[in-house]
């Protein structure tokens, strides 16, 4: 799911200082309240102290808050415990919540998810949001509840039309791919647009995804790197990866080869393989960045490391021409073999090529046969010349074992990797 699916939901500070309008006369005051805004743990503690000892639910919350997450004292799960339980028998709803995310994690005490959807549900039928949304997402994966994708939607739409950030961003990631509810592009892109409006990065990401493909909306680049530009401000490297491909291409946008080039970088040193290699690529060609194949091939050696076989693709022909690394047509090989293997037609073409040809392997015509096949059964329409070429020089017998090979290799890879876009020619 697009949207995070773990059930935490941090109680902001604006929620704290509402609800000293309604509490008892006991209760913390606005000035302990604002000393907490400011930073002033010690000061707030003071306060909070004393009236918890007397039993003030609220002040026993905070106190648990303060323990839970190590402002003005060090952090103690098990004292957040405490005074969160303490609250939450007396049926303090966030205290409930927080003691339900403390079970849920397994901090300060045994880890009891059955114990953590005991206290969510107490605080939901209160109508407390965070609660409602992680009890929902435990219904939506049945984690010591029903799996119940029904019940689900009514919590998270609950908490929704609260203005809850998570529960929005969750409905819409249920609507987008159809978890456990009809998928509806329009239903996902309502509940995204909430969310990107209270400046939910993950949504921004998705709504302008949606923009970018006319899910549930008409197609529009401009709207598309609008919401992705606010996501990659926010950090998100899809986003970032995004609005740097937008303006590399100019969609929604001028082109422009240096702005593209630094979101690309700012997605690649987050680990995004497909940035790392896109960066290595304009490296090569020295668009928006100084030309330099020693740093292209550092980033393609990262992101084809990750696994990511448009890098292993790349840093092979890097191999195979000596450029930026020393010459080495068996590292080719190698690298060419784990992109093939993954499905790319490019290097399953490239490495039948160096089969026929002997280039860092023993020559084996049938091995080079079984490449161009799978090459051109995946669109690589040139390999197919190749093919009868090679078909011609082998005799019916390696014909027959190269075409079983061929067959056998496809039922084990059903699914077909991504093509190459953009690549060292």
């Amino acid at each position: 799911m697009s949207c995070t699916s773990r059930p935490r939901c941090p109680i902001l500070l604006s929620a704290l200082i509402a609800l000293a309008t309604s509490v008892a006369c006991s209760s913390p005051t606005h000035s302990s309240l604002h000393a907490f805004d400011r930073g002033e743990y010690s000061d707030a503690l003071a306060e909070w102290y004393p009236l918890a000892e007397a039993g003030d639910a609220d002040a026993q919350y905070l106190l648990g808050l303060l323990y839970d997450e190590g402002r003005g004292v060090r952090t103690n799960p098990s004292e957040a415990v405490k005074w969160y339980t303490r609250a939450a028998e007396q049926g303090q709803a966030p205290a409930q919540n927080n003691l339900g995310l403390l079970y849920y994690d397994g901090r300060g005490v045994p880890q009891s998810h059955e114990q953590a959807a005991m206290w969510y549900e107490r605080a939901s039928a209160q109508g407390f949001a965070p609660a409602q949304s992680n009890l929902g997402v435990m219904h939506l994966f049945g984690q010591a509840v029903s799996k119940d994708p029904e019940r689900a939607q009514e919590l998270l739409q609950r908490a929704a039309e609260q203005d809850h950030v998570q529960a929005q961003c969750l409905l819409g990631a249920m609507y987008y791919e159809g978890v456990g509810i009809t998928r509806s592009f329009s239903d996902a892109l309502h509940w995204y647009r909430l969310a990107a409006d209270q400046g939910a990065p993950a949504a921004q990401h998705r709504l302008g995804v949606m923009y970018f493909l006319g899910q549930g909306v008409s197609q529009d680049d401009e709207r598309a790197i609008d919401w992705l530009q606010r996501a990659a401000e926010q950090g998100v490297a899809q986003a970032q990866f995004a609005v740097g491909w937008m303006h590399q291409e100019g969609r929604g946008v001028g082109p422009d080869a240096n702005v593209a080039a630094t979101w690309m970088r700012k997605a690649a040193e987050q680990g995004m393989d497909a940035a790392q290699t896109n960066l290595a690529l304009m490296h090569i060609e020295g668009r928006g960045v100084a030309q330099d194949d020693a740093e292209a091939v550092r980033w393609l050696r990262v992101a084809a490391h990750s696994g990511f076989a448009l890098a292993q693709y790349n840093l092979g022909l890097m191999y195979a021409k000596g450029q930026g690394v020393t010459r080495s047509h068996e590292d080719a090989a190698m690298w060419l073999q784990l992109a093939a293997e993954q499905g790319l037609a490019v290097a399953q073409s490239k490495l039948g090529s160096m089969y026929e040809h002997g280039r860092g392997v023993s020559a084996d015509d049938v091995t080079a046969y079984v490449w161009y096949s799978l090459s051109a059964s995946n669109g690589h329409e040139s390999d197919q010349a190749r093919l009868e070429r090679l078909a011609r020089t082998l005799t019916p017998a390696q014909l027959a074992e190269a075409k079983a090979t061929t067959r056998a290799w496809k039922s084990n890879h059903e699914e077909r990797a991504p093509q190459l876009t953009d690549a060292v020619e």
